[in-house]
């Protein structure tokens, strides 16, 4: 009997030390700074980073692997104070916004009446939505729904729109969008929300608010900004100075701040 608790005691106080000298050995240094950095994150874990959330982006930072303006959710002064406690220059991050390249909704005809999910994949996928435009916004709500900013809701009006307060820039409604409608650019003013390439004539049919390819923003812009190509006005940002003529003499309100 003293013998198998002498025995036990001496395995025991084997394994014990065993233990012990296994926690130093192989212990590893939890960096501090993660924890730091998670907190100054968004929170969302909404995934835009690539990361599979704020914390395993917070630990990428710490490690070198991914930038400290990952993060779109990230004001100017919150990079510059994770990149003081990681002992890194500031780097200045171009701030990008969502974009929708449509004002359609109730100023659009239906083609049919819908009876199913508010769904904008779904109602996409029965020839090319309720919508006569078939490059228009269907007005599903799926960019609504998948903004962990709450910056991305269903108008009045029926179709989709952003709010630019919360607006992040993290670009998952761009991915969600089954029409590509939603764009990321830098922050600017003005924006041509359209997308048909429709002849004119065949646009007023049933569209309000559609570019009609009229060229007169073309012909207002001073700055040669403005182009309208396939029947369409596009903008070019880098000349483009917000002084908004091409918005005052849009006749279908298709240009927009």
């Amino acid at each position: 009997m003293i013998y198998a608790v002498l025995v036990l005691g001496i395995i025991g106080l084997i394994a014990g030390s065993s233990l012990a000298f296994a926690s130093k050995y192989f212990h590893v240094s939890k960096d501090e700074r993660i924890e730091v950095i998670k907190d100054m994150l968004s929170g969302a874990n909404c995934g835009a980073c690539g990361y599979a959330g704020c914390a395993a982006l917070a630990k990428a930072i710490c490690e070198g692997s991914a930038p400290v303006s990952l993060c779109a959710a990230l004001k100017d002064n919150e990079i510059k104070n994770i990149s003081n406690i990681l002992g890194l220059e500031s780097t200045e991050n171009i701030k990008k916004k969502a974009y929708i390249r449509c004002s359609g909704g109730i100023n659009c005809q239906n083609r049919y009446e819908y009876f199913g999910p508010n769904d904008c994949l779904l109602m996409s996928q029965y020839d090319g939505g309720i919508k006569a435009c078939k490059y228009g916004c269907v007005g599903g709500g799926t960019c609504e729904k998948v903004c962990p900013f709450d910056a991305v809701h269903i108008g009045k009006n029926g179709f989709a729109e952003v709010d630019y307060e919360k607006c992040t820039g993290c670009g998952l409604c761009v991915a969600e969008c089954p029409k590509h409608l939603i764009f990321l650019e830098s922050e600017h003013k003005v924006n041509v929300a359209c997308l048909s390439i429709e002849k004119g004539g065949f646009q007023k049919k049933f569209c309000n608010t559609g570019c009609i390819g009229c060229k007169l923003c073309e012909k207002a812009c001073e700055y040669n900004a403005v182009h309208v190509n396939n029947f369409l006005a596009s903008i070019d940002y880098n000349k483009c100075v917000n002084c908004g003529k091409c918005i005052e003499v849009c006749p279908n309100d298709t240009i927009k701040i």
